[in-house]
């Protein structure tokens, strides 16, 4: 049997573009896109920002080159949940997008969670001296700290 020419393998339906891959360059695109904070956002951003680091800082063993991402992390999300927040009070929400926006809001929750845990997580292994549970309700307050000031 001769070799099969590019022709006659599409004709029989087994094209020979199809084996080929075609590579575009470059970084493929995220999956998820983060907004940009306005100029509003960012005194909202501080606000929860600062108080979870001081929090840690107590705490002992803050490293801001991999802490930095969590508490970034946490203080972006808290003022995206606001955000979807707002669009749930207001007339343009309905039946459709007030289940959508609420099952984002249980994902912010969620990420803010984990981040908070990590946060413990790495506290308990810089420090070794307190629970994780200690370290997480710590950190916890100190957030809530931030957003009670953060709505005033």
């Amino acid at each position: 049997m001769g070799k099969a020419t590019r022709r006659e393998g599409e004709q029989r339906g087994r094209g020979f573009a199809s084996m080929r891959t075609k590579h575009a360059g470059g970084p493929p695109e995220p999956v998820v896109k983060w907004a940009k904070l306005t100029e509003k956002d960012l005194a909202e951003y501080e606000r929860t920002r600062t108080p979870t680091i001081q929090a840690l800082e107590k705490m002992g063993g803050y490293e801001p080159a991999v802490d930095d991402y969590y508490v970034d992390l946490i203080a972006r999300t808290i003022i995206y949940a606001r955000k979807l927040e707002a669009f749930l009070d207001s007339d343009t929400a309905n039946v459709e997008t007030y289940a959508s926006v609420a099952y984002v809001q249980l994902k912010y929750a969620k990420v803010i969670e984990g981040a908070i845990r990590q946060l413990a997580l790495n506290r308990r292994d810089r420090l070794g001296k307190k629970p994780q549970s200690d370290l997480m309700k710590e950190l916890r307050e100190a957030t809530l700290r931030g957003l009670k000031h953060g709505g005033q």
